[in-house]
Formats: C-alpha cells, structure tokens, sequence
C-alpha cells in the first residue's frame, strides 16, 4: 500500500470525521439517517493511518458523541473503546498483508469481517454482560449475537465496500496520471 501525502491524510481525517459526526448513533437506516459508520471509519482509519494521535483523534471524537449521547440516557459505555480498536488492528493488520486490489479481495473481506465480529462481540458482550449481571447468560448471549451480527456485518462491510471501491477508482486514476505525466 502506498503512504498518503499529508494532504491527502488530513482530507482523509476531516471526511471521516464528518461521516462519523453524521452518522453516529443512528442504528437503523431510515430515509433521512444512514446508519452509524463507525465500525468501518475505525477499520478504514486502521488501514490508512498507523499514528497513535490519529487513531486516539477518532476514538476522542467516539468517545465525545457517545458522552453527549448517553448523559442524555444516564449511562456510559467504556468497552466501546476496546471494540473500536479491534477494528482498527483489523484495518492495520489489512494494510499490513495485502494492497487493495482485486487479486487481494478474500484478504480484505477475511479482515473487515472478523474485525467486525470481534468488534460485536465486545461491544455486545460487554454491554450485556454489564447490563444483565446476575441474570445473564452465554446462551442469552449467544442469541443476541445471531440476533444483531447479521445487521452489523452487513451494514459495516457495506460502508467498507464502497470505500474499496472509492480507494480503487481513486488509486486507478492517479496511476493513469503518473503515467500520463511521465509520457509528457
């Protein structure tokens, strides 16, 4: 994978920061909300940005609307922020053993998918557990995962989807520019 420039870094940050502030907390797709992209900003910030101050920007900013969210609702989630960072090892580890590319597609869905699911079963698994001390259950537990993994799987490997194929487009035409300017 080929390093951004800082140019390119910084407009990185800034358009997944602003995704993030405008999707996060709504779960469900409607038609004037996409659903929260989080998980696959996370994995998309892992593969790209290897610095600690990027990756504690994001979980900073997370960890803000999740504060302003739920002092709404009086309770505070801290495991989110080992969740988010399973994502982000996945996208590392990503940009680490394969390039983005067709011939490297069964290692990019291997990694956004367990990242995802270890991502889920964090959060889920320490959100019940917490939530449900006393009465809770792996059984309990094991259904809620067949539950809500499906719609996590699908709705953050459809973000990441889109953002390969944006990465290909984008990667496409810069080398059709090198090579033109090289011609000249």
């Amino acid at each position: 994978m080929s390093s951004l420039s800082k140019n390119q870094n910084i407009a990185l940050i800034f358009v997944l920061s602003a995704i993030m502030w405008l999707t996060r907390g709504h779960h469900m797709a409607s038609l004037s909300q996409l659903p929260d992209a989080s998980w696959a900003i996370f994995f998309i910030v892992g593969f790209y940005c290897s610095s600690f101050a990027v990756i504690a920007l994001f979980l900073a900013q997370a960890f803000l609307i999740d504060y302003l969210a739920f002092t709404q609702l009086g309770m505070a989630y801290p495991f989110l922020l080992p969740a988010y960072l399973s994502l982000w090892f996945a996208g590392r580890w990503l940009a680490k053993n394969a390039s983005l590319d067709i011939a490297s597609f069964k290692n990019f869905i291997l990694a956004s998918i367990l990242g995802t699911i270890v991502c889920e079963l964090i959060s889920s698994g320490s959100y019940y557990f917490i939530n449900v001390a006393g009465q809770s259950s792996l059984s309990e537990f094991a259904s809620r995962i067949v539950q809500y993994l499906p719609y996590a799987l699908e709705i953050t490997l459809g973000y990441l989807l889109v953002a390969l194929v944006a990465h290909l487009v984008v990667t496409s035409i810069a080398s059709r520019v090198v090579a033109l300017n090289k011609i000249k």
